[in-house]
């Protein structure tokens, strides 16, 4: 794999645009000389340079089009996701709804962009930092970053303690019918 695909509008296309210019130079100087009638030993390094660009420029291709599968079968799965929610009785909506209004109030409390709200939302969804950049069309670092500064914002150290922040009071007995020393004990 060349590069993730959060980084392609700036250093893969660079590079795109690089080997491009190869392929094309190689391109017109073998057509070039061919017209001027040397052979083709005296062009070897002009037609390996075309074959090798064209190489690159053919893989290069193939790795951005399974890139771009994958990301749609990441986004087919979400809106899979969000499909079968739908299906549930009317009470797990409206309780659905409320968490996220308990979220959002937290999200506010936190002060965080909708940005970093997004990254929330995808991190809690067991996304990799890699696939939030693809569906946002961003670079992995910057989603990196957000997610930093949601953890700074938010006191927690990890993406682990954040899901824990939102979740384990749901997961948990009532703690006030638990006894005291099992409470201890977690």
């Amino acid at each position: 794999m060349l590069e993730p695909t959060g980084y392609f509008p700036y250093r893969r296309a660079l590079f795109a645009v690089f080997v491009l210019f190869i392929f094309g130079v190689s391109a017109v100087e073998i057509v070039s000389e061919f017209s001027a009638g040397e052979s083709l030993d005296a062009m070897a390094d002009d037609v390996s340079r075309f074959v090798l660009s064209a190489f690159v420029l053919a893989v290069f291709s193939i790795e951005l089009r399974a890139q771009q599968r994958a990301l749609g079968d990441i986004k087919d799965q979400l809106e899979r996701a969000r499909g079968r929610f739908a299906q549930f009785d009317p009470q797990s909506t409206r309780l659905a709804s409320q968490y996220r209004a308990v979220m959002q109030n937290q999200f506010d409390a936190w002060r965080l962009t909708a940005s970093e709200q997004d990254v929330v939302i995808m991190l809690l969804k067991g996304l990799s930092f890699r696939e939030i950049a693809d569906l946002r069309e961003t670079r992995e670092k910057t989603v990196r970053q957000q997610a930093s500064s949601v953890y700074r914002k938010a006191g927690v150290a990890s993406r682990n303690e954040l899901a824990a922040w939102f979740f384990e009071d749901m997961l948990d007995p009532d703690i006030g019918s638990v006894p005291a020393n099992s409470v201890n004990q977690r």
